[in-house]
């Protein structure tokens, strides 16, 4: 359930620590960019500092923070504010295109003693594992749950985190039922429709903005790739409860297992009246397609209930270019119905570019029951 990468915060330098979290100068700096989570801001380099951080102006204000190795005074540098909490910290670029992160704090004042965390600074390994779990945790307590190194100079593993997450999986076992998948709160079609565009459009749009992805979602708006509106159509931008009500613990944990399963789950209906529970699963074991190349297989599962055919289950595979569904009749002669329809799905795969490679129907109705005989066809 922990994200299995090992992050550690290093400060840059250990002279010249950051002014304490509770300091009133950290704590006015940090209200001063509040409302800014998410945007993109230019920092003027200002002076370099003996311990190797730099004084820059960032949105009308001096600061204090370490920045990547050859940065220049007289230079601007691009920022991004990720976290406010326990300091402000910023997303950057390298000289080398990889992303890094840097806390920021207000100068220190003449004389200030060496006792609290130095501003910690992250870059390569680190940084991607923490871009990864810093979109886990940002829903539940963003970035204030992770440490920010010792005085020492030493590293700092990420065990608060994984009690960040702990508090959360905690918390969603206390909700009174528990959730298996995103629910959707309104039908993705207003009407039935036999429009196969319009229902994809729906299904991607409903996945898209149930909230699972959320922070990789605004991280794609702070990179200019994905607008407002879009953001305004999840929940998180509607307003949820705190992170540890147990119905939004709950939620978090479902991101937390898409992101170490590879698996997402909806529930609710197509259109008015069609109730639908959807099922999505990468497998990138790498395992070989039965090409014998090597590629990650996507395996997509829906169960449709409709008046004259009842319960319908199907299973898609993709594996490479290979793709092999397998539908589940309620009884023998809804199979018999569906196997007749066989051509027409085969003739509709191969126009769309992507040929059948196999198609199994099945009847699912208990054998023994009277009136429902199986037709021993599996």
């Amino acid at each position: 359930m922990l994200p299995r990468d090992s992050v550690s915060l290093t400060q840059v330098a250990p002279a010249r620590p950051a002014l304490p979290v509770g300091d009133p100068r950290q704590q006015a700096f940090t209200r001063a960019l509040a409302g800014l989570v998410g945007q993109s801001m230019a920092a003027d380099v200002m002076t370099k500092l003996p311990d190797g951080s730099f004084v820059v102006r960032i949105n009308d204000m001096a600061a204090r923070m370490p920045l990547p190795a050859g940065a220049q005074v007289g230079t601007q540098v691009p920022l991004t504010l990720v976290a406010l909490t326990p300091r402000p910290t910023f997303q950057l670029q390298t000289d080398q295109g990889t992303a890094a992160f840097a806390e920021a704090g207000p100068p220190l004042p003449e004389g200030a003693s060496p006792q609290s965390a130095p501003l910690a600074y992250l870059e390569g390994k680190e940084a991607a594992a923490l871009t990864r779990t810093a979109a886990l945790l940002a829903g539940a307590r963003g970035l204030s749950q992770l440490p920010g190194g010792t005085a020492d100079g030493a590293n700092t593993s990420i065990s608060s985190a994984g009690k960040a997450l702990g508090d959360v999986i905690a918390a969603a076992q206390k909700a009174e039922t528990q959730a298996s998948a995103a629910i959707g709160r309104t039908p993705l079609l207003g009407a039935p429709t036999g429009d196969a565009d319009a229902i994809a459009k729906a299904l991607r749009d409903g996945l898209g903005n149930s909230g699972l992805f959320y922070e990789s979602h605004v991280a794609e708006w702070a990179a200019g790739t994905r607008s407002r509106a879009d953001l305004a159509a999840e929940p998180q931008a509607r307003g949820m409860p705190p992170p540890l009500d147990p119905n939004t613990a709950q939620f978090i944990n479902l991101q937390l297992n898409a992101h170490e399963q590879g698996r997402v789950a909806w529930q609710g209906q197509l259109w008015p009246g069609r109730d639908m529970h959807w099922d999505v699963e990468r497998d990138a074991s790498g395992r070989q397609d039965g090409d014998g190349g090597p590629g990650a297989t996507w395996q997509s599962s829906l169960r449709l209930r409709f008046g004259a055919l009842g319960e319908v289950a199907a299973r898609v595979v993709l594996s490479g270019d290979q793709l092999h569904i397998r539908l589940d009749a309620a009884d023998a002669g809804i199979k018999s119905l569906l196997d007749g329809y066989r051509p027409r799905l085969a003739e509709a795969l191969d126009a769309a570019g992507t040929p059948l490679t196999t198609l199994a129907i099945h009847d699912i109705a208990p054998k023994d029951e009277p009136g429902e005989p199986g037709d021993g066809q599996g």
